[in-house]
C-alpha cells in the first residue's frame, strides 16, 4: 500500500512538470499566427473583390488570375492552420473565412464568363467574315456554329455577380452577337427553306415544297433581308415550276366556300372551277396575297358531298345537316336559320300533270322545283306542273344569310283555264340570322326557345346562350342559368355582349311580366284537323289575358279587325266575322290599355285557324243486290269536303257516330222508316272521309222505332229520300246536314 502511494505521488509530479513546459508566450504566438493567416485571406479576398467589379479595376475583358490564385492560396494556408485547433476555435476562424470564399466563388463566375465571351466573340467574328465574303452557304454554316456556341456560353455570362459587372461583360459580346443573329436570322431561314424546297422538287414532293415556299415568301413579304433580291429570285424560280394545287376548302355558308392554294397566283376565273352534284360556281375572288380564292356557289344542299376541281387538283367537303321536310298542311310555325334549307310539298287531289303557280315571298330563294334546279328569289311567281300523283315539291332557303326572313308563307295555286281553282298556303316560316360578335344593345325579345337555348330579337337575330361559361343577369344582378330562363319573357329587353366561343353576357335590363293570352279550351284544334270548324258567319272568341289589358285582333295577313279590353279578372270576349266556305286566321296581341294599335308582326301570342263550311253528305253509294229491298244492304255515305267558293278543297271532315245515331228514309208512296244504330241488326260505322250503314230488316211490330208511316203498301221501294240523319257529327260537334236530293237508289 505504501509503495502504491509513492508511485501515485511521483506520477502527479511528472504531470505537473509537463504542464509548466508550454509557456503562455508560446500559446499567444500560435494564436497570432493563425489570426494573421485568416487576415491575410481576408485581405486577399478584398483585393479580388475589386478586381472582379467594375466599381474597382474590372474591365470585363482581363482575367485577374493572380488575385484569384492569391486568395485561393491564402485560404488554403489558413485552413491548414485552423485544422489543428479545437472545435470551438475552428468555428471562430472558419466564420472569418466566409467572405473571402464568397469572393473566390464570384471570381470563378467572372473568369468563366470572360472565357465564354471570348468563345462567343470568336464565333461572332467568324460569322462576320462569312457575311463579308457574301457567301450565303458559308453564312448559314457559321450562323449555326455561332448560335450553338451562343446558346451554350450565354448561361455562363448570366452567372456574374453584380448587375453592372454582368452588364459590362454581356455588353461586350452578347449585344453584338444578338444583333448579328437578328440581322441574319431571316436570311438564313429563307436560304434553308429554299434549299429544302429545291430538294423536295427533285423528289416530286410538291406539297412539302409548297409549304416551304409559302413560309419563305411570308418572311420575304414581312421583313427586309440583306440578300433579299437573290433569295426572292430563288423562291420565284421554284414557284415557276411548282404545279398550282388546291390544298384545302372551308365552307363559309350555304353559298360560299374558301379555297386555299399551295402557292400565290396573280389572277383567277370562276370558269376554272368545276363542281359536282349540281353545284355551280358563279364568281371567284382572289385574296390580296394570292393564296386564297372565295367562291360564290349555288345553294349547297345539307347532307350532300361536293368535290371542287381546279386545274389538276381537287378538294371535297360535305355540307352538314339535312333538308327539313315540311308539308303544306302542317301549320306549325317554323323557326329556322337563314342558313337552313327546307323542302315544302303540296298535294292536289285528282291533279296529275296540272299547272301550278308558286308564289315565293320576298326574303326567300328557290333552289329547286320538283327536283330541277331553280334559282328564283322572291317576290316572284314560278310556274310548275304536278307529278302523276298531283304533288309539287320545292326546296328553298333565305335569299341572304345575313338578312332574316320573318313571317313568310308560300302559296300554291292550281290553274285551270287561266283561273285559280284551288289554293294551298303553307304555315309561317321564320328564318333567323345567327348573331355576330358584338354588343347587345336594347334588344327586345320576339321569340324564345328554352329547350334549344336561344332567343330571337324583334329584328330576327338569333342569340344562343352557352351552358358552361356565359354570364346571366337580371337588372344587373348575377343569376343562374335556370333563373335566367325562368325570368325570360317575350318583350323583355336584353343588354350585354355576345361572343361565339368566349363568355357572353346577357342582362335582362327591362322585364315584361304579363299573363299569356289564352283562348277558351273549346277552341283547341283537334289533332289531325286543319283548323277549328264552324258553320256560321260569326264566331265568338273568348278567353283570359292580363287584367285590364287591351287585346288587338288581326285577321289573315294582318288586317286589324278590332280590340277589346280584358276585365279586372282577365276575362274577355270578342265577336268576329268569318268568310263563308273559307279559312280565317286570327292572331291576338295584348298590351297595356291606351296605346296605339300595335304593328302586326306575324303570329301573336295566340293564333287560331277557323274553317267555315257545312258538315254534309257528298255522295251516297248504291246498293249491291238491286232487289228493291233495303234490308241487309250496306250503303256508304261519303262526306263532302269543305270547299272555297271557287270550288277548291280547303278541308275534309271525319265522322263521329253516337250510340243512338239514326236515319229516316221515305219512298215515293209515303212509306217512312227509321233505322237506329245497334238496333235490329242495323250498324253505323265510320270510314275514312265517310261513314256506312248496314241496314237491318224492318220490324212492323215496333212501329214507334222502325216503321213510322206505312204509306200505301208498308214497304220501301224505289228511290229513297233521306229525311234526316241524327247522331252523326264531325270532330267539332257539327251535326250532319242533309239536303234535298240526298237519296239511296238501286238497292
Amino acid at each position: 500500500m505504501r509503495e502504491k502511494m509513492k508511485r501515485m505521488t511521483a506520477s502527479a509530479m511528472v504531470a505537473a512538470s509537463a504542464i509548466v513546459v508550454v509557456s503562455p508566450t508560446l500559446q499567444v504566438e500560435a494564436a497570432i499566427n493563425i489570426k494573421q493567416l485568416v487576415i491575410d485571406a481576408q485581405n486577399a479576398g478584398n483585393v479580388l473583390k475589386w478586381a472582379i467589379s467594375v466599381e474597382g479595376s474590372a474591365d470585363g475583358i482581363t482575367q485577374p488570375w493572380e488575385q484569384f490564385n492569391n486568395v485561393k492560396q491564402a485560404i488554403g494556408n489558413a485552413e491548414a492552420a485552423i485544422a489543428k485547433e479545437s472545435f470551438s476555435e475552428r468555428l471562430k476562424y472558419e466564420s472569418m473565412l466566409i467572405e473571402p470564399k464568397i469572393q473566390l466563388q464570384r471570381a470563378q463566375g467572372y473568369l468563366d464568363a470572360i472565357t465564354a465571351s471570348t468563345k462567343i466573340h470568336a464565333k461572332t467574328n467568324a460569322l462576320s467574315l462569312a457575311v463579308q465574303a457574301n457567301n450565303l452557304e458559308q453564312v448559314e454554316k457559321a450562323y449555326h456554329e455561332m448560335t450553338a456556341e451562343f446558346r451554350k456560353q450565354t448561361i455562363l455570362l448570366d452567372r456574374v455577380y453584380g448587375q453592372s459587372t454582368r452588364d459590362r461583360i454581356r455588353g461586350a459580346v452578347k449585344g453584338p452577337a444578338e444583333k448579328l443573329i437578328a440581322e441574319l436570322k431571316n436570311d438564313v431561314t429563307v436560304h434553308m427553306l429554299a434549299k429544302g424546297a429545291e430538294e423536295d422538287m427533285r423528289k416530286n414532293r410538291h406539297t412539302e415544297a409548297a409549304k416551304k415556299i409559302n413560309e419563305a415568301q411570308a418572311i420575304l413579304n414581312a421583313e427586309t433581308l440583306r440578300w433579299e433580291n437573290s433569295l426572292q429570285a430563288r423562291i420565284n424560280n421554284i414557284q415557276t415550276i411548282l404545279p398550282i394545287q388546291v390544298v384545302s376548302v372551308s365552307r363559309v355558308d350555304n353559298t360560299t366556300v374558301l379555297i386555299k392554294l399551295n402557292r400565290s397566283i396573280s389572277s383567277v376565273k370562276a370558269a376554272e372551277f368545276t363542281a359536282n352534284n349540281g353545284m355551280t360556281v358563279s364568281s371567284a375572288t382572289l385574296s390580296g396575297d394570292g393564296f386564297s380564292v372565295t367562291l360564290k356557289t349555288s345553294v349547297q344542299l345539307p347532307g350532300t358531298p361536293y368535290t371542287i376541281k381546279y386545274k389538276t387538283s381537287s378538294v371535297s367537303f360535305t355540307v352538314p345537316g339535312n333538308i327539313s321536310p315540311i308539308f303544306i298542311g302542317d301549320q306549325t310555325v317554323q323557326h329556322k336559320e337563314t342558313t337552313d334549307v327546307l323542302a315544302l310539298t303540296a298535294a292536289f287531289n285528282n291533279a296529275s300533270n296540272q299547272s301550278i303557280r308558286i308564289d315565293v315571298p320576298a326574303g326567300l330563294k328557290l333552289i329547286s322545283v320538283n327536283g330541277v334546279a331553280n334559282n328564283t328569289a322572291g317576290s316572284k311567281s314560278v310556274n310548275a306542273t304536278t307529278d302523276n300523283n298531283g304533288v309539287v315539291s320545292i326546296v328553298f332557303t333565305a335569299k341572304d344569310t345575313s338578312t332574316p326572313a320573318l313571317d313568310k308563307t308560300v302559296s300554291f295555286h292550281k290553274i285551270s283555264k287561266n283561273k285559280v281553282v284551288e289554293s294551298q298556303i303553307s304555315g309561317v316560316f321564320n328564318l333567323y340570322s345567327p348573331a355576330k360578335e358584338a354588343a347587345i344593345t336594347k334588344k327586345k325579345i320576339r321569340y324564345i326557345d328554352i329547350k334549344n337555348n336561344y332567343f330571337v330579337s324583334t329584328e330576327g337575330v338569333k342569340y344562343s346562350w352557352k351552358l358552361y361559361n356565359d354570364i346571366f343577369q337580371n337588372e344587373g344582378v348575377n343569376i343562374s342559368l335556370d333563373s335566367f330562363k325562368a325570368e325570360l319573357d317575350i318583350g323583355d329587353v336584353i343588354n350585354g355582349t355576345y361572343h361565339l366561343t368566349s363568355s357572353s353576357l346577357f342582362n335582362i335590363s327591362a322585364n315584361v311580366s304579363v299573363a299569356p293570352v289564352k283562348l277558351d279550351t273549346k277552341f283547341n284544334v283537334k289533332a289531325g284537323t286543319s283548323g277549328y270548324r264552324i258553320n256560321a258567319s260569326k264566331i265568338e272568341l273568348k278567353g283570359t289575358a292580363q287584367p285590364n289589358y287591351e287585346l288587338f285582333f288581326f285577321q289573315n295577313n294582318g288586317l286589324s279587325i278590332g280590340k277589346v279590353k280584358a276585365d279586372s279578372k282577365g276575362n274577355w270576349t270578342f265577336t268576329a266575322n268569318v268568310e263563308t266556305n273559307s279559312i280565317t286566321d286570327f292572331s291576338i296581341l295584348q298590351q297595356p290599355a291606351g296605346k296605339a294599335i300595335p304593328a302586326f308582326v306575324g303570329w301573336g301570342e295566340v293564333a287560331l285557324r277557323v274553317i267555315e263550311g257545312p258538315f254534309s253528305i257528298g255522295e251516297v253509294s248504291e246498293g249491291k243486290t238491286k232487289d228493291n229491298d233495303l234490308d241487309n244492304e250496306k250503303i256508304t255515305f261519303t262526306l263532302a269536303p269543305i270547299k272555297y267558293l271557287n270550288g277548291a278543297v280547303l278541308a275534309q271532315d271525319q265522322a263521329t257516330i253516337s250510340k243512338q245515331a239514326s236515319i229516316i228514309v221515305v219512298d215515293t208512296d209515303g212509306t217512312k222508316v227509321k233505322y237506329t244504330n245497334s238496333q235490329n241488326k242495323t250498324v253505323f260505322a265510320t270510314e275514312k272521309n265517310a261513314f256506312s250503314i248496314d241496314f237491318g230488316p224492318i220490324n212492323p211490330k215496333r212501329n214507334g222505332e222502325q216503321l213510322i208511316d206505312k204509306g200505301k203498301d208498308g214497304k220501301l221501294s224505289g228511290p229513297l229520300s233521306i229525311v234526316s240523319i241524327e247522331g252523326v257529327t264531325n270532330e267539332y260537334g257539327l251535326m250532319l246536314k242533309t239536303k234535298n236530293g240526298d237519296q239511296i237508289i238501286n238497292y
